[in-house]
């Protein structure tokens, strides 16, 4: 069974499900979009995320035990392109790797790998002991956002950089407002960290983190969790971002949207 956020500004589905397109029509292949869990859930984000949320707020909407979340990616195929959106952490427990091998894809095999930003549990499953885990595959990602990991120094700069030198032959830089393979068109979505990116093919939006909590930030898109790097930035994304998914009744996946249902 299918399950789904009904919500007043836009369907906002997590299961996988598809949507069909004009090019894909042309070729009858329809578009489909994947979700792939890759942190096993249930997964419970702890009020202390979002350390600016009132405890009147946090218990009125009943999230006593955590905000419902998850750590996830997307398996996009359009217009006879094979498209991974985020690759997990790459941490023991991830399910990146079986879950596309039930897909019919392999490391090998996959050749395009979108980005939206490049925080740990995006990218980490792009490396095993620091060599590539997807050999073929060119990897697209935001110049903002790598040119911001670039001049970062510290420890939170180590992977990102770690990645970038990885995949430095198949790297490719794209521009928000281009249109990538598979008719994907990159959107920004900035704040949470410099270049976050959100993808849109047709009706299908992938929001990325623009929500950690949806049952919180749907409601009140105001508050940010701590790892927000630029919160002011973040809040007036998220908030442009949801205006623009009602506008346009787009339905909207994200990476740590939980796959249980949210009602308004």
């Amino acid at each position: 069974m299918k399950k789904v956020f009904s919500i007043a500004m836009a369907s906002l589905l997590v299961m996988s499900c598809a949507s069909t397109s004009k090019e894909a029509a042309e070729t009858s292949e329809p578009t489909t979009i994947t979700w792939i869990e890759d942190k096993p859930g249930p997964t419970l984000q702890e009020h202390k995320i979002f350390p600016t949320v009132p405890d009147s707020l946090w218990k009125s909407l009943g999230l006593q035990e955590g905000v419902p979340s998850s750590m996830s990616c997307f398996l996009l195929r359009s217009e006879g392109k094979t498209i991974l959106l985020d690759a997990g952490l790459g941490a023991p427990f991830s399910q990146l790797i079986p879950k596309l091998n039930e897909e019919g894809v392999n490391p090998d095999s996959l050749k395009l790998i979108y980005i939206t930003h490049m925080h740990p549990d995006h990218i980490g499953g792009l490396l095993k002991d620091n060599a590539k885990v997807f050999p073929n595959a060119k990897l697209w990602i935001n110049r903002v956002e790598v040119e911001a990991w670039k001049a970062m120094d510290g420890d939170n700069a180590a992977l990102p950089k770690a990645v970038l030198e990885a995949y430095k032959d198949n790297l490719k830089l794209f521009e928000v407002g281009d249109t990538l393979s598979g008719g994907v068109s990159t959107i920004a979505a900035y704040g949470h960290t410099p270049g976050h990116t959100v993808f849109q093919k047709d009706s299908i939006l992938v929001i990325a983190d623009l929500m950690h909590g949806a049952a919180l930030q749907l409601k009140h898109p105001k508050y940010c969790p701590f790892f927000d790097m630029n919160p002011e930035e973040a809040t007036a994304s998220r908030k442009r971002i949801l205006e623009y998914a009602k506008k346009n009744n787009l339905t909207m996946y994200g990476m740590h949207i939980p796959e249980g249902v949210v009602k308004e």
